[in-house]
Protein backbone atom coordinates (compact mmCIF):
# COMPACT_ATOMS: atom_id res chain seq x y z
CA UNK A 1 0.00 0.00 0.00
CA UNK A 2 0.78 3.17 -0.39
CA UNK A 3 -0.21 7.01 -0.24
CA UNK A 4 0.70 9.47 -2.74
CA UNK A 5 0.17 13.58 -3.67
CA UNK A 6 -1.09 14.47 -6.66
CA UNK A 7 2.07 15.28 -8.05
CA UNK A 8 3.11 12.01 -7.70
CA UNK A 9 5.13 12.03 -4.41
CA UNK A 10 5.44 9.25 -1.81
CA UNK A 11 4.21 10.31 2.02
CA UNK A 12 3.50 7.08 2.78
CA UNK A 13 4.50 2.69 1.42
CA UNK A 14 5.04 -0.22 3.36
CA UNK A 15 7.44 -2.96 3.68
CA UNK A 16 5.55 -5.02 0.78
CA UNK A 17 5.16 -2.64 -1.87
CA UNK A 18 8.95 -2.16 -1.24
CA UNK A 19 9.47 -5.74 -1.55
CA UNK A 20 7.50 -6.23 -4.60
CA UNK A 21 9.60 -3.45 -6.25
CA UNK A 22 12.79 -4.26 -5.14
CA UNK A 23 13.41 -1.25 -2.65
CA UNK A 24 14.01 -1.08 0.46
CA UNK A 25 11.18 1.65 2.40
CA UNK A 26 13.26 4.27 2.63
CA UNK A 27 14.87 4.23 -0.80
CA UNK A 28 11.02 4.07 -2.52
CA UNK A 29 10.15 7.17 -0.51
CA UNK A 30 12.13 9.21 -2.02
CA UNK A 31 10.96 8.10 -6.08
CA UNK A 32 8.67 9.77 -7.84
CA UNK A 33 5.75 8.02 -8.49
CA UNK A 34 4.73 9.36 -11.62
CA UNK A 35 8.60 9.51 -13.66
CA UNK A 36 9.86 6.37 -11.66
CA UNK A 37 7.41 4.19 -10.85
CA UNK A 38 4.77 3.88 -14.03
CA UNK A 39 6.16 2.11 -16.83
CA UNK A 40 4.53 4.96 -18.73
CA UNK A 41 3.96 8.14 -16.59
CA UNK A 42 0.75 9.07 -18.53
CA UNK A 43 -0.88 5.92 -17.49
CA UNK A 44 -1.12 7.74 -13.65
CA UNK A 45 -2.37 10.99 -15.77
CA UNK A 46 -5.30 9.16 -17.44
CA UNK A 47 -6.33 7.12 -14.58
CA UNK A 48 -6.58 10.63 -12.73
CA UNK A 49 -8.65 11.77 -15.26
CA UNK A 50 -10.95 8.53 -15.45
CA UNK A 51 -11.31 8.19 -11.79
CA UNK A 52 -11.09 11.33 -10.17
CA UNK A 53 -14.79 12.14 -10.36
CA UNK A 54 -15.43 8.81 -8.36
CA UNK A 55 -12.91 9.72 -5.96
CA UNK A 56 -12.12 6.26 -6.12
CA UNK A 57 -10.16 3.59 -8.90
CA UNK A 58 -11.28 -0.04 -9.07
CA UNK A 59 -9.02 -2.66 -10.47
CA UNK A 60 -7.16 -0.42 -12.90
CA UNK A 61 -4.56 -2.01 -14.60
CA UNK A 62 -0.90 -0.79 -15.07
CA UNK A 63 2.84 -1.85 -15.17
CA UNK A 64 5.32 -0.85 -12.50
CA UNK A 65 8.76 -0.51 -13.18
CA UNK A 66 11.12 -2.24 -10.68
CA UNK A 67 14.76 -1.05 -9.55
CA UNK A 68 16.58 -3.33 -11.63
CA UNK A 69 14.11 -1.91 -15.12
CA UNK A 70 12.05 -4.97 -15.57
CA UNK A 71 7.92 -4.10 -15.09
CA UNK A 72 5.35 -5.97 -13.39
CA UNK A 73 1.80 -5.65 -14.34
CA UNK A 74 -0.33 -4.69 -10.79
CA UNK A 75 -3.89 -3.68 -10.27
CA UNK A 76 -4.80 -0.53 -8.79
CA UNK A 77 -7.50 -0.01 -5.37
CA UNK A 78 -8.04 3.30 -4.04
CA UNK A 79 -9.87 6.25 -3.48
CA UNK A 80 -8.86 9.68 -3.46
CA UNK A 81 -9.04 12.03 -0.34
CA UNK A 82 -9.28 16.31 -0.20
CA UNK A 83 -7.10 17.51 2.40
CA UNK A 84 -7.78 20.32 4.94
CA UNK A 85 -6.11 22.71 2.54
CA UNK A 86 -7.47 21.80 -0.52
CA UNK A 87 -5.32 19.63 -1.92
CA UNK A 88 -5.51 15.62 -2.86
CA UNK A 89 -4.15 12.80 -1.75
CA UNK A 90 -4.28 9.42 -2.83
CA UNK A 91 -4.63 5.95 -0.99
CA UNK A 92 -3.91 2.86 -2.81
CA UNK A 93 -3.74 -0.92 -2.58
CA UNK A 94 -1.50 -2.98 -5.24
CA UNK A 95 -1.86 -6.16 -6.34
CA UNK A 96 1.12 -8.06 -8.54
CA UNK A 97 -1.03 -9.72 -11.35
CA UNK A 98 2.12 -10.44 -13.65
CA UNK A 99 2.08 -14.31 -12.98
CA UNK A 100 -2.02 -14.08 -14.00
CA UNK A 101 -1.39 -12.18 -16.85
CA UNK A 102 1.38 -14.52 -18.36
CA UNK A 103 -1.14 -17.28 -17.43
CA UNK A 104 -3.38 -15.99 -19.79
CA UNK A 105 -1.46 -15.03 -22.53
CA UNK A 106 -0.17 -18.66 -22.47
CA UNK A 107 -3.82 -19.83 -22.55
CA UNK A 108 -4.72 -17.13 -24.85
CA UNK A 109 -1.62 -18.50 -27.42
CA UNK A 110 -2.49 -22.03 -26.79
CA UNK A 111 -6.08 -21.83 -27.75
CA UNK A 112 -5.20 -19.43 -31.03
CA UNK A 113 -2.81 -22.32 -31.80
CA UNK A 114 -5.46 -25.17 -31.24
CA UNK A 115 -8.07 -23.49 -33.08
CA UNK A 116 -5.40 -23.24 -35.98
CA UNK A 117 -4.63 -26.64 -36.18
CA UNK A 118 -8.31 -27.22 -35.46
CA UNK A 119 -9.14 -25.43 -39.02
CA UNK A 120 -6.48 -27.09 -40.52
CA UNK A 121 -7.56 -30.52 -40.57
CA UNK A 122 -10.35 -29.23 -41.03
CA UNK A 123 -12.32 -29.40 -38.15
CA UNK A 124 -14.66 -27.82 -35.97
CA UNK A 125 -15.83 -27.50 -31.88
CA UNK A 126 -18.89 -26.46 -30.12
CA UNK A 127 -19.98 -26.41 -26.39
CA UNK A 128 -22.92 -26.64 -25.29
CA UNK A 129 -24.79 -26.01 -21.32
CA UNK A 130 -27.10 -28.22 -19.77
CA UNK A 131 -29.72 -26.92 -21.65
CA UNK A 132 -28.26 -27.88 -24.71
CA UNK A 133 -27.63 -24.13 -26.02
CA UNK A 134 -24.81 -23.16 -28.08
CA UNK A 135 -22.29 -21.51 -25.87
CA UNK A 136 -19.06 -21.63 -27.68
CA UNK A 137 -17.46 -22.34 -31.19
CA UNK A 138 -14.34 -22.17 -33.47
CA UNK A 139 -12.29 -24.15 -35.82
CA UNK A 140 -12.78 -24.08 -39.40
CA UNK A 141 -16.77 -23.40 -39.19
CA UNK A 142 -17.21 -21.68 -41.94
CA UNK A 143 -14.61 -23.78 -44.26
CA UNK A 144 -16.53 -26.49 -43.24
CA UNK A 145 -20.28 -25.41 -43.02
CA UNK A 146 -20.38 -22.37 -45.00
CA UNK A 147 -21.65 -19.94 -42.10
CA UNK A 148 -19.88 -18.04 -39.14
CA UNK A 149 -19.11 -19.64 -35.90
CA UNK A 150 -21.89 -17.58 -34.51
CA UNK A 151 -24.28 -18.21 -36.35
CA UNK A 152 -26.22 -20.48 -33.82
CA UNK A 153 -24.85 -18.90 -30.63
CA UNK A 154 -27.13 -19.10 -27.79
CA UNK A 155 -29.48 -21.52 -29.45
CA UNK A 156 -30.89 -24.83 -28.56
CA UNK A 157 -29.46 -27.62 -30.61
CA UNK A 158 -32.72 -29.16 -31.18
CA UNK A 159 -34.16 -25.54 -32.83
CA UNK A 160 -30.66 -26.17 -35.20
CA UNK A 161 -31.47 -29.32 -36.12
CA UNK A 162 -34.99 -28.75 -36.85
CA UNK A 163 -34.49 -25.63 -38.90
CA UNK A 164 -31.46 -27.25 -40.97
CA UNK A 165 -31.71 -31.26 -40.08
CA UNK A 166 -28.65 -33.47 -40.58
CA UNK A 167 -28.90 -37.63 -41.25
CA UNK A 168 -28.42 -37.89 -37.28
CA UNK A 169 -30.21 -36.18 -34.56
CA UNK A 170 -27.67 -35.01 -32.13
CA UNK A 171 -30.08 -33.80 -28.93
CA UNK A 172 -29.72 -37.40 -27.89
CA UNK A 173 -26.50 -37.88 -28.21
CA UNK A 174 -25.56 -34.62 -26.54
CA UNK A 175 -28.28 -35.57 -23.52
CA UNK A 176 -26.00 -39.38 -22.92
CA UNK A 177 -22.75 -36.90 -22.84
CA UNK A 178 -24.98 -35.22 -20.11
CA UNK A 179 -24.56 -38.57 -18.74
CA UNK A 180 -21.16 -39.25 -18.46
CA UNK A 181 -20.54 -40.85 -21.52
CA UNK A 182 -18.55 -40.62 -24.48
CA UNK A 183 -20.14 -41.37 -28.03
CA UNK A 184 -19.33 -41.22 -31.56
CA UNK A 185 -21.62 -41.30 -34.63
CA UNK A 186 -21.44 -40.12 -38.74
CA UNK A 187 -24.09 -37.52 -39.63
CA UNK A 188 -24.64 -35.57 -43.10
CA UNK A 189 -25.21 -32.19 -42.80
CA UNK A 190 -25.58 -29.56 -45.34
CA UNK A 191 -23.73 -32.13 -47.75
CA UNK A 192 -20.73 -33.33 -45.42
CA UNK A 193 -19.87 -36.08 -44.37
CA UNK A 194 -18.86 -35.64 -40.79
CA UNK A 195 -17.61 -37.49 -38.25
CA UNK A 196 -18.80 -36.65 -34.51
CA UNK A 197 -17.89 -37.12 -31.03
CA UNK A 198 -19.52 -35.89 -28.03
CA UNK A 199 -17.88 -35.74 -24.52
CA UNK A 200 -19.27 -34.37 -21.19
CA UNK A 201 -17.84 -31.19 -19.61
CA UNK A 202 -16.48 -31.25 -17.01
CA UNK A 203 -16.03 -28.35 -14.05
CA UNK A 204 -14.36 -29.24 -10.60
CA UNK A 205 -15.89 -32.67 -11.10
CA UNK A 206 -19.17 -31.68 -12.02
CA UNK A 207 -20.55 -31.86 -15.47
CA UNK A 208 -21.68 -28.76 -16.72
CA UNK A 209 -22.16 -28.91 -20.23
CA UNK A 210 -20.84 -30.72 -23.25
CA UNK A 211 -18.46 -30.55 -25.67
CA UNK A 212 -19.00 -31.77 -29.23
CA UNK A 213 -16.07 -32.30 -31.88
CA UNK A 214 -16.47 -32.81 -36.02
CA UNK A 215 -14.10 -33.83 -38.77
CA UNK A 216 -14.52 -33.06 -42.36
CA UNK A 217 -14.29 -36.99 -43.64
CA UNK A 218 -16.35 -36.17 -47.06
CA UNK A 219 -13.25 -36.95 -49.22
CA UNK A 220 -11.60 -39.40 -47.31
CA UNK A 221 -14.98 -41.86 -46.92
CA UNK A 222 -15.33 -41.18 -50.73
CA UNK A 223 -11.73 -42.74 -51.48
CA UNK A 224 -12.66 -45.23 -49.05
CA UNK A 225 -15.71 -45.73 -51.30
CA UNK A 226 -13.76 -45.92 -54.26
CA UNK A 227 -11.46 -48.65 -52.72
CA UNK A 228 -14.15 -50.68 -52.38
CA UNK A 229 -15.40 -50.49 -55.94
CA UNK A 230 -12.06 -50.72 -57.23
CA UNK A 231 -11.40 -53.70 -55.01
CA UNK A 232 -14.82 -55.21 -56.33
CA UNK A 233 -13.78 -55.08 -59.89
CA UNK A 234 -10.08 -56.21 -59.12
CA UNK A 235 -12.02 -59.35 -57.54
CA UNK A 236 -14.32 -59.44 -60.86
CA UNK A 237 -11.47 -59.01 -62.94
CA UNK A 238 -9.53 -61.93 -61.24
CA UNK A 239 -12.25 -64.11 -62.03
CA UNK A 240 -12.97 -63.11 -65.86
CA UNK A 241 -9.32 -63.26 -66.37
CA UNK A 242 -9.11 -66.93 -65.04
CA UNK A 243 -12.02 -67.95 -67.38
CA UNK A 244 -11.41 -65.97 -70.38
CA UNK A 245 -7.56 -67.61 -69.86
CA UNK A 246 -8.86 -71.33 -69.94
CA UNK A 247 -10.84 -70.40 -72.65
CA UNK A 248 -8.24 -68.79 -74.94
CA UNK A 249 -6.80 -71.91 -74.68
CA UNK A 250 -8.75 -74.31 -76.28
CA UNK A 251 -9.73 -71.50 -78.80
CA UNK A 252 -5.97 -71.56 -80.01
CA UNK A 253 -6.71 -75.45 -80.86
CA UNK A 254 -10.03 -74.87 -81.98
CA UNK A 255 -9.06 -71.69 -84.54
CA UNK A 256 -5.25 -73.48 -85.11
CA UNK A 257 -7.36 -76.94 -86.20
CA UNK A 258 -9.50 -75.39 -88.30
CA UNK A 259 -7.00 -73.20 -90.03
CA UNK A 260 -5.06 -75.98 -90.25
CA UNK A 261 -8.08 -77.84 -91.98
CA UNK A 262 -9.39 -75.05 -94.57
CA UNK A 263 -5.24 -75.16 -95.71
CA UNK A 264 -6.22 -78.77 -97.22
CA UNK A 265 -9.71 -78.32 -98.46
CA UNK A 266 -9.79 -76.77 -101.77
CA UNK A 267 -12.62 -74.00 -102.37
CA UNK A 268 -15.96 -75.82 -102.78
CA UNK A 269 -15.29 -79.25 -101.52
CA UNK A 270 -18.10 -80.66 -99.24
CA UNK A 271 -17.40 -79.63 -95.44
CA UNK A 272 -15.28 -76.87 -95.79
CA UNK A 273 -18.05 -74.08 -95.08
CA UNK A 274 -18.84 -75.76 -91.81
CA UNK A 275 -15.07 -75.85 -90.53
CA UNK A 276 -15.27 -71.77 -92.35
CA UNK A 277 -18.24 -71.38 -89.85
CA UNK A 278 -16.43 -73.10 -86.73
CA UNK A 279 -13.43 -71.06 -87.03
CA UNK A 280 -15.36 -67.83 -87.44
CA UNK A 281 -17.52 -68.55 -84.14
CA UNK A 282 -13.69 -69.19 -82.60
CA UNK A 283 -12.77 -65.86 -83.59
CA UNK A 284 -16.05 -63.99 -82.11
CA UNK A 285 -15.51 -66.02 -79.17
CA UNK A 286 -11.70 -64.82 -78.88
CA UNK A 287 -13.06 -60.93 -79.10
CA UNK A 288 -15.35 -61.75 -76.21
CA UNK A 289 -12.39 -63.86 -73.83
CA UNK A 290 -10.11 -60.18 -75.22
CA UNK A 291 -12.70 -57.78 -73.75
CA UNK A 292 -12.73 -60.16 -70.35
CA UNK A 293 -9.02 -60.32 -70.28
CA UNK A 294 -9.01 -56.15 -70.81
CA UNK A 295 -11.52 -55.58 -67.90
CA UNK A 296 -9.55 -58.22 -65.85
CA UNK A 297 -6.02 -55.85 -66.27
CA UNK A 298 -4.22 -58.98 -68.00
CA UNK A 299 -4.86 -59.04 -71.20
CA UNK A 300 -1.49 -59.00 -73.39
CA UNK A 301 1.89 -57.90 -71.89
CA UNK A 302 3.91 -56.88 -74.97
CA UNK A 303 4.65 -53.05 -75.65
CA UNK A 304 6.69 -50.67 -77.21
CA UNK A 305 7.70 -47.04 -77.24
CA UNK A 306 4.92 -44.99 -78.73
CA UNK A 307 4.20 -41.28 -79.53
CA UNK A 308 1.28 -40.37 -78.28
CA UNK A 309 0.29 -37.70 -80.52
CA UNK A 310 0.91 -39.47 -83.62
CA UNK A 311 -1.42 -42.12 -82.38
CA UNK A 312 -4.13 -39.20 -81.21
CA UNK A 313 -3.92 -37.56 -84.73
CA UNK A 314 -4.91 -40.41 -86.40
CA UNK A 315 -7.16 -41.29 -84.81
CA UNK A 316 -9.18 -37.69 -84.63
CA UNK A 317 -8.32 -38.07 -88.70
CA UNK A 318 -10.48 -41.70 -88.62
CA UNK A 319 -13.03 -40.13 -86.34
CA UNK A 320 -13.12 -36.65 -87.89
CA UNK A 321 -15.98 -38.03 -90.26
CA UNK A 322 -18.24 -38.91 -87.28
CA UNK A 323 -17.70 -35.93 -84.84
CA UNK A 324 -20.46 -33.30 -84.92
CA UNK A 325 -19.96 -30.48 -86.62
CA UNK A 326 -21.12 -28.24 -83.19
CA UNK A 327 -18.06 -30.02 -81.72
CA UNK A 328 -14.71 -28.49 -81.60
CA UNK A 329 -11.40 -30.63 -80.84
CA UNK A 330 -8.33 -29.32 -79.61
CA UNK A 331 -4.96 -30.99 -78.82
CA UNK A 332 -2.24 -30.10 -76.77
CA UNK A 333 -0.03 -32.84 -77.08
CA UNK A 334 3.91 -32.31 -77.56
CA UNK A 335 5.50 -34.64 -80.71
CA UNK A 336 8.49 -35.32 -78.06
CA UNK A 337 6.62 -36.99 -75.49
CA UNK A 338 7.25 -40.99 -75.49
CA UNK A 339 5.27 -43.53 -72.98
CA UNK A 340 5.69 -47.58 -73.45
CA UNK A 341 2.32 -49.55 -74.21
CA UNK A 342 0.72 -51.80 -76.54
CA UNK A 343 -0.20 -49.75 -79.64
CA UNK A 344 -3.75 -51.91 -80.24
CA UNK A 345 -4.43 -50.88 -76.98
CA UNK A 346 -3.48 -47.52 -76.61
CA UNK A 347 -5.20 -46.74 -79.27
CA UNK A 348 -8.39 -48.45 -78.21
CA UNK A 349 -8.27 -46.23 -74.79
CA UNK A 350 -7.73 -43.32 -76.52
CA UNK A 351 -10.69 -44.28 -78.72
CA UNK A 352 -12.80 -45.15 -76.02
CA UNK A 353 -12.30 -41.63 -74.05
CA UNK A 354 -12.72 -39.66 -77.47
CA UNK A 355 -16.17 -41.43 -77.98
CA UNK A 356 -17.06 -40.86 -74.15
CA UNK A 357 -16.47 -37.25 -74.23
CA UNK A 358 -18.46 -36.77 -78.07
CA UNK A 359 -21.48 -38.84 -76.88
CA UNK A 360 -21.26 -37.16 -73.33
CA UNK A 361 -21.77 -33.94 -75.81
CA UNK A 362 -23.92 -35.09 -78.15
CA UNK A 363 -26.27 -37.15 -75.71
CA UNK A 364 -26.73 -33.85 -73.61
CA UNK A 365 -28.44 -31.99 -76.35
CA UNK A 366 -25.87 -29.32 -76.95
CA UNK A 367 -25.73 -27.01 -79.96
CA UNK A 368 -21.96 -26.58 -79.40
CA UNK A 369 -19.43 -28.50 -77.17
CA UNK A 370 -15.35 -28.59 -76.85
CA UNK A 371 -13.55 -31.93 -76.46
CA UNK A 372 -10.02 -30.96 -75.25
CA UNK A 373 -6.98 -33.29 -75.03
CA UNK A 374 -3.60 -32.73 -73.58
CA UNK A 375 -0.40 -34.33 -72.79
CA UNK A 376 2.56 -33.68 -70.54
CA UNK A 377 5.36 -35.71 -68.82
CA UNK A 378 5.30 -35.76 -65.02
CA UNK A 379 6.81 -37.09 -61.98
CA UNK A 380 3.69 -38.68 -60.36
CA UNK A 381 4.70 -39.12 -55.69
CA UNK A 382 2.66 -41.84 -55.60
CA UNK A 383 0.57 -39.88 -53.22
CA UNK A 384 -3.33 -40.66 -53.70
CA UNK A 385 -5.78 -37.66 -54.56
CA UNK A 386 -9.88 -37.52 -54.22
CA UNK A 387 -10.15 -37.91 -58.03
CA UNK A 388 -8.29 -41.58 -58.61
CA UNK A 389 -9.95 -44.63 -59.86
CA UNK A 390 -6.47 -46.28 -59.52
CA UNK A 391 -3.58 -44.84 -58.25
CA UNK A 392 -0.25 -45.28 -60.25
CA UNK A 393 3.23 -45.94 -58.24
CA UNK A 394 5.61 -42.99 -57.93
CA UNK A 395 7.71 -43.00 -60.85
CA UNK A 396 7.47 -40.54 -64.48
CA UNK A 397 4.44 -41.03 -66.44
CA UNK A 398 3.00 -39.21 -69.55
CA UNK A 399 -0.50 -38.10 -68.33
CA UNK A 400 -2.87 -37.97 -71.15
CA UNK A 401 -6.12 -36.13 -70.70
CA UNK A 402 -9.32 -35.77 -72.46
CA UNK A 403 -11.89 -33.49 -70.86
CA UNK A 404 -15.21 -32.25 -72.30
CA UNK A 405 -17.58 -29.71 -71.06
CA UNK A 406 -20.88 -32.03 -71.43
CA UNK A 407 -23.29 -32.70 -68.47
CA UNK A 408 -20.91 -34.51 -66.32
CA UNK A 409 -21.51 -37.01 -63.56
CA UNK A 410 -23.38 -37.20 -60.78
CA UNK A 411 -22.01 -39.26 -57.51
CA UNK A 412 -23.76 -42.94 -57.66
CA UNK A 413 -23.17 -42.88 -61.92
CA UNK A 414 -19.55 -42.07 -61.17
CA UNK A 415 -19.14 -44.98 -58.79
CA UNK A 416 -20.35 -47.64 -61.39
CA UNK A 417 -19.20 -45.91 -65.06
CA UNK A 418 -15.99 -48.13 -64.66
CA UNK A 419 -17.76 -51.54 -64.38
CA UNK A 420 -19.01 -53.81 -67.48
CA UNK A 421 -21.80 -53.46 -68.84
CA UNK A 422 -22.51 -50.58 -67.04
CA UNK A 423 -23.77 -48.04 -68.85
CA UNK A 424 -26.31 -44.78 -69.26
CA UNK A 425 -26.57 -45.07 -73.33
CA UNK A 426 -29.53 -46.06 -75.30
CA UNK A 427 -27.73 -48.49 -77.39
CA UNK A 428 -24.14 -48.58 -74.83
CA UNK A 429 -22.72 -52.02 -74.17
CA UNK A 430 -21.05 -50.99 -71.09
CA UNK A 431 -17.88 -52.57 -72.12
CA UNK A 432 -15.62 -49.31 -72.84
CA UNK A 433 -14.77 -47.59 -69.88
CA UNK A 434 -13.86 -50.78 -68.09
CA UNK A 435 -11.79 -51.87 -70.71
CA UNK A 436 -10.00 -48.39 -70.04
CA UNK A 437 -9.69 -49.43 -66.49
CA UNK A 438 -7.93 -52.94 -67.10
CA UNK A 439 -5.64 -51.76 -70.26
CA UNK A 440 -4.01 -48.97 -67.90
CA UNK A 441 -4.29 -51.23 -65.12
CA UNK A 442 -2.06 -54.53 -67.00
CA UNK A 443 0.31 -51.08 -67.90
CA UNK A 444 0.81 -50.41 -64.19
CA UNK A 445 -0.29 -46.84 -64.89
CA UNK A 446 -2.87 -44.56 -62.93
CA UNK A 447 -6.37 -43.33 -63.69
CA UNK A 448 -8.40 -40.27 -63.13
CA UNK A 449 -12.01 -38.62 -63.47
CA UNK A 450 -12.44 -35.43 -62.14
CA UNK A 451 -16.73 -34.70 -62.85
CA UNK A 452 -19.36 -33.93 -61.09
CA UNK A 453 -23.17 -33.58 -62.18
CA UNK A 454 -23.42 -30.25 -65.15
CA UNK A 455 -19.56 -29.82 -64.42
CA UNK A 456 -18.10 -32.15 -67.60
CA UNK A 457 -16.03 -34.70 -67.18
CA UNK A 458 -12.22 -34.97 -67.29
CA UNK A 459 -10.45 -38.54 -67.86
CA UNK A 460 -6.64 -38.52 -66.63
CA UNK A 461 -4.52 -41.39 -68.29
CA UNK A 462 -1.14 -41.76 -66.46
CA UNK A 463 1.33 -44.17 -68.87
CA UNK A 464 4.65 -45.19 -67.82
CA UNK A 465 6.80 -42.40 -69.73
CA UNK A 466 9.46 -44.47 -72.13
CA UNK A 467 13.30 -43.70 -71.20
CA UNK A 468 14.18 -43.16 -75.13
CA UNK A 469 12.27 -41.72 -78.02
CA UNK A 470 10.49 -43.57 -80.16
CA UNK A 471 11.12 -44.67 -83.62
CA UNK A 472 14.40 -46.14 -83.25
CA UNK A 473 14.50 -49.30 -84.53
CA UNK A 474 15.60 -52.45 -82.87
CA UNK A 475 18.89 -54.13 -83.98
CA UNK A 476 17.78 -57.49 -85.85
CA UNK A 477 19.03 -60.64 -84.94
CA UNK A 478 21.39 -62.38 -86.85
CA UNK A 479 20.43 -64.53 -90.49
CA UNK A 480 19.75 -68.07 -89.10
CA UNK A 481 21.36 -70.95 -90.71
CA UNK A 482 18.39 -72.86 -89.98
CA UNK A 483 15.01 -72.27 -88.83
CA UNK A 484 13.75 -74.07 -85.95
CA UNK A 485 10.78 -72.90 -83.70
CA UNK A 486 10.68 -73.98 -80.33
CA UNK A 487 7.30 -73.71 -78.53
CA UNK A 488 7.01 -73.55 -74.41
CA UNK A 489 2.92 -74.19 -73.54
CA UNK A 490 2.02 -76.04 -70.57
CA UNK A 491 -1.05 -77.26 -72.46
CA UNK A 492 -1.14 -80.02 -74.52
CA UNK A 493 -3.69 -78.98 -76.86
CA UNK A 494 -2.17 -75.83 -77.47
CA UNK A 495 1.55 -77.02 -77.92
CA UNK A 496 0.31 -79.93 -80.14
CA UNK A 497 -1.72 -77.26 -82.64
CA UNK A 498 1.15 -74.77 -83.00
CA UNK A 499 3.66 -77.23 -83.75
CA UNK A 500 1.51 -78.69 -86.51
CA UNK A 501 0.85 -74.62 -87.31
CA UNK A 502 4.83 -74.12 -87.51
CA UNK A 503 5.33 -77.55 -89.50
CA UNK A 504 2.49 -76.27 -92.17
CA UNK A 505 4.29 -73.47 -92.60
CA UNK A 506 7.72 -74.71 -93.30
CA UNK A 507 9.60 -74.94 -90.18
CA UNK A 508 10.69 -77.34 -87.76
CA UNK A 509 8.99 -77.76 -84.57
CA UNK A 510 10.40 -78.83 -80.97
CA UNK A 511 8.18 -78.10 -77.96
CA UNK A 512 8.25 -78.25 -74.25
CA UNK A 513 5.56 -78.63 -71.64
CA UNK A 514 7.71 -76.24 -69.23
CA UNK A 515 10.04 -73.57 -68.97
CA UNK A 516 12.88 -76.02 -67.34
CA UNK A 517 12.63 -78.71 -70.46
CA UNK A 518 12.76 -75.77 -72.76
CA UNK A 519 16.10 -74.06 -71.58
CA UNK A 520 17.70 -77.65 -71.60
CA UNK A 521 16.66 -78.08 -74.69
CA UNK A 522 18.06 -74.70 -76.09
CA UNK A 523 21.57 -76.28 -74.69
CA UNK A 524 21.45 -79.75 -76.43
CA UNK A 525 19.12 -77.95 -79.87
CA UNK A 526 19.94 -75.69 -82.95
CA UNK A 527 17.09 -73.03 -82.39
CA UNK A 528 16.23 -70.05 -84.12
CA UNK A 529 13.51 -68.33 -82.34
CA UNK A 530 11.37 -69.49 -79.07
CA UNK A 531 7.53 -69.48 -78.69
CA UNK A 532 6.59 -69.13 -75.11
CA UNK A 533 3.86 -68.64 -73.16
CA UNK A 534 3.47 -66.05 -70.32
CA UNK A 535 1.41 -68.00 -67.96
CA UNK A 536 2.55 -71.21 -66.80
CA UNK A 537 3.40 -73.04 -63.59
CA UNK A 538 6.66 -73.61 -61.55
CA UNK A 539 8.43 -71.23 -64.26
CA UNK A 540 6.08 -68.52 -65.74
CA UNK A 541 6.76 -67.17 -69.16
CA UNK A 542 8.53 -64.04 -67.70
CA UNK A 543 11.24 -65.96 -66.07
CA UNK A 544 11.87 -68.18 -68.85
CA UNK A 545 12.19 -65.05 -71.06
CA UNK A 546 15.00 -64.00 -68.54
CA UNK A 547 16.70 -66.88 -69.00
CA UNK A 548 16.68 -66.84 -72.47
CA UNK A 549 18.55 -63.50 -72.78
CA UNK A 550 20.81 -64.28 -70.30
CA UNK A 551 21.77 -66.95 -72.40
CA UNK A 552 21.10 -66.18 -75.85
CA UNK A 553 20.91 -62.01 -75.77
CA UNK A 554 20.27 -62.52 -79.90
CA UNK A 555 17.83 -65.00 -79.88
CA UNK A 556 14.37 -63.79 -81.24
CA UNK A 557 10.85 -64.44 -78.67
CA UNK A 558 7.65 -64.73 -79.16
CA UNK A 559 6.06 -64.13 -76.34
CA UNK A 560 2.16 -65.71 -77.05
CA UNK A 561 -0.48 -65.04 -74.62
CA UNK A 562 -3.58 -63.80 -73.84
CA UNK A 563 -3.59 -63.59 -69.68
CA UNK A 564 -1.21 -61.96 -67.33
CA UNK A 565 -2.18 -64.14 -64.25
CA UNK A 566 0.43 -62.58 -61.92
CA UNK A 567 -0.17 -59.03 -62.96
CA UNK A 568 2.94 -57.87 -62.89
CA UNK A 569 3.00 -55.64 -66.01
CA UNK A 570 4.44 -55.70 -69.60
CA UNK A 571 7.07 -58.23 -70.92
CA UNK A 572 9.74 -57.15 -73.42
CA UNK A 573 9.66 -59.57 -76.41
CA UNK A 574 10.37 -59.30 -79.94
CA UNK A 575 7.01 -60.21 -81.24
CA UNK A 576 3.97 -60.43 -79.38
CA UNK A 577 0.96 -63.14 -80.30
CA UNK A 578 -2.60 -62.95 -78.55
CA UNK A 579 -4.30 -65.71 -78.40
CA UNK A 580 -6.22 -66.97 -79.65
CA UNK A 581 -4.21 -66.05 -83.34
CA UNK A 582 -4.98 -67.29 -86.94
CA UNK A 583 -2.47 -69.05 -88.41
CA UNK A 584 -1.44 -66.14 -90.97
CA UNK A 585 -0.51 -64.00 -88.28
CA UNK A 586 1.66 -67.05 -87.03
CA UNK A 587 3.11 -66.69 -90.77
CA UNK A 588 4.21 -63.25 -90.80
CA UNK A 589 5.22 -62.81 -87.32
CA UNK A 590 8.15 -65.59 -88.14
CA UNK A 591 8.91 -64.73 -91.54
CA UNK A 592 9.46 -61.04 -89.89
CA UNK A 593 12.04 -62.26 -87.01
CA UNK A 594 13.31 -64.96 -89.50
CA UNK A 595 14.16 -63.35 -92.54
CA UNK A 596 15.25 -64.79 -95.72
Amino acid sequence: MYRSTREGKFTYVNASLAKMLGYTVEELMVKNLNREVYADPMDRERIIEKFLPMRLVDGAEVEFRKSDGSTITIQLWGHAIELADGTMSFDASVLDISHVKRQQRDLERTAKILDLVVMQMPALYWVVDRELRITRTGGAVREVLGYPGDRFMGVRLGAVHAFEPGSADPVPYHERALRGEVLNYDTTYRGKQLAVTVAPYRQDGAIIGAIGTTLDVTSSRALERRLVDAQRAESLGVLAGGLAHDFNNLLVAVIGNADLALRDLPRGMPGRSAVENIRDAGLRAAELTHQLLTFSGRAGAGTTRLAPAVVIDELLRIFGAGMPPEISVTTDVPAQLSLRADPGQLRQVLLNLITNARDALVGAGHTHGEIAIRGELVEHDGLPTGDDVMLAAAGSYVLIEVRDDGAGMDDETRRHVFEPFFTTKEHGHGIGLAAVLGIVRAHQGGLRLRTGDGAGATFQVLWPAAATQPGRAPTPPPTPSTRVVLVIDDEDLVRDVLARMIEDLGYGALTAADGATGLALLETSSIDVVLVDLTMPRMSGRDVIEQLRARRPSLPIILCSGFDRDGQGPVHADAYLPKPFRIDVLERTLAKLLPP
